[in-house]
């Protein structure tokens, strides 16, 4: 019997293990690495990467170059983030762009988000996307969960399932595995022991965890993978 492999959503590490299919996340202007079999890619100009409307134009027009590419899977990441100085308002400008380059290549949308939940919602209620906007390195209370879910948004969650205390372990456990992915992002173990977190959390087995995961990760918009 063939194992399924570990699917890793979002992650800004090369991979590592030959059991783990990984979306790498890489800048606009980044080398695109030919595809190897389990080596996918996301792309997008991230709220923390924010400058000038000249220089934020040049990032989105590699960045539509790149949609081009079938092994870039995600657009993205990209989003909204009130911590951080970048101008808030060419960051909406910015966020919209790349959404609608996502409808445009009809790829997923990978979302960093901070303190800025109500301008994601109202965005996707404007907007209407086809393609699915998953919230990356997920954090959020049950409540803010069932906005989201409302909304038809998925949810990656990472190392913040090891925090006891995190008001995103109740979320994770109430979540539907249907709008689950898993992700190591900065995180420096494996996403296996992110995997083994999740399954002990919903009581279930690894093998019944990975199966999910993988269906959701085929069922994307624009990604197909078989082994």
């Amino acid at each position: 019997m063939i194992s399924l492999p570990f699917i890793d959503v979002h992650t800004h590490h090369p991979p590592i293990n030959k059991d783990t299919v990984r979306v790498i996340n890489l800048y606009p202007g980044d080398v695109i690495p030919a595809f190897n079999g389990k080596n996918f890619y996301s792309m997008g100009l991230h709220p923390w990467k924010i400058k000038s409307e000249k220089e934020n134009n040049s990032s989105l027009r590699m960045l539509k170059e790149a949609m081009e590419f079938d092994h870039v899977i995600f657009a993205g990441e990209c989003g909204l983030d009130k911590n951080t100085a970048t101008d808030f308002e060419e960051q909406k400008r910015v966020f919209i762009a790349q959404a609608l380059m996502a409808e445009e290549f009809q790829k997923p949308l990978i979302i960093h988000c901070v303190r800025a939940y109500n301008e994601i919602i109202e965005m996707n209620k404007s907007n209407q996307p086809s393609v699915p906007w998953i919230i990356h390195g997920y954090t959020g209370s049950p409540e803010l969960t069932n906005q989201l879910l409302d909304q038809g948004f998925m949810f990656s969650f990472g190392k913040i399932l090891f925090n006891e205390k995190a008001k995103a372990i109740n979320s994770f456990k109430e979540l539907p595995l249907q709008r689950v992915f898993i992700e190591t992002d900065e995180f420096h173990g494996t996403v296996r022991e992110i995997y083994e977190k999740a399954a002990e959390l919903k009581n279930i087995s690894l093998t019944e965890l990975k199966k999910v995961v993988w269906s959701n990760f085929n069922q994307l918009e624009n990604v197909s993978f078989e082994i």
